[in-house]
């Protein structure tokens, strides 16, 4: 539900930075707001092959959903060489990165539009999340 809800906050162009822990929540946060943007795609973790693109249809401005997993240590130069830079600051797109912590420095250099997520377990039936 904090997907979707944070999903009708978005006016393009923003890159979403996802940090927690395996299993917080961040590919499942990502699910909420496709259930947002009325996304009706099985969304799932894009953790091998770096990044996925969803096209929404039914929203006036964003037309993307890009979403993508730098887990494996990708930096701003491997993110740059798959392509992934192209959508960054779009306003037609919304990115989410998951495992996105070492782009902050990068992005806040830049004129894009940055959130940051952090996923925090409390206990083993509650979770935290804390956006900045």
């Amino acid at each position: 539900m904090q997907g979707k809800k944070f999903a009708a906050r978005l006016k393009g162009g923003e890159v979403i930075l996802l940090v927690g822990d395996l299993g917080a929540g961040k590919t499942t946060f990502v699910k909420g707001v496709a259930v947002g943007f009325d996304l009706r795609k099985n969304i799932t973790s894009p953790t091998f092959v770096i990044m996925k693109i969803y096209k929404i249809s039914k929203h006036l401005k964003i037309k993307n959903l890009i979403h993508i997993d730098t887990y494996r240590g990708l930096d701003i130069n491997d993110l740059e060489n798959i392509g992934a830079l192209e959508y960054f600051g779009r306003d037609d797109c919304v990115c989410f990165v998951e495992w996105g912590a070492g782009l902050e420095d990068y992005l806040r250099k830049g004129k894009i539009r940055m959130k940051k997520i952090k996923f925090n377990d409390l206990d083993e039936n509650t979770r935290e999340i804390i956006i900045t």
